[in-house]
This record gives structure tokens, sequence and C-alpha cells, in this order.
């Protein structure tokens, strides 16, 4: 099987996600420093980070998967076309 090789769009995708989770939880820290009591504006603001950082996986999933399914594909056409070639 070939090497998979990292696209643009995988080093974007994890460099947006590394900032994201360090800058989230910087700020809910910093904010969670000032008020020194967990208020609901808190439970709503460290929610809404993790569901960021859930849609961050499994947008890297999703695009895992695609790559594994066109490989594949890939790999079925060439097959599909040797077959027709020796009829």
């Amino acid at each position: 099987m070939a090497e998979a090789k990292i696209s643009a769009f995988e080093i974007v995708l994890l460099v947006v996600g590394i900032a994201a989770s360090f800058l989230g939880f910087h700020l809910i820290n910093r904010t969670y420093n000032l008020e020194k009591e967990i208020t609901w504006m808190m439970i709503i603001a460290i929610f809404n980070w993790l569901m960021l950082l859930v849609l961050f996986v499994l947008l890297s999933l999703t695009v895992d998967t695609s790559k594994k399914q066109l490989a594949k594909m890939e790999i079925m056409v060439y097959l599909l076309s040797q077959k027709k070639s020796k009829k």
C-alpha cells in the first residue's frame, strides 16, 4: 500500500485545532481566575469549546476516511480495467 501523504488541508486543520484548544483553554481559565466561580456563562463557554474540539476531531476523521475510500476506489477501477482488457 502506498504511503499516505499529508495534504495542506490536514496541516491547516491540525494548526487550527491546536490553536483553538490552547486559546480556548487559556481564555476559559483566565475568565475563571477573574470571576472565581463557575457561572452559567462559564458552563456554556466550556460546553461550546468542547463541542468545537469534537467537531475538529470529526472533521479529521472524515477527511481520513474519505482518503481511504478514494484509494480503495482507485484500486477497484484499476482491477476492473485489467479484467476488462483481458477479455
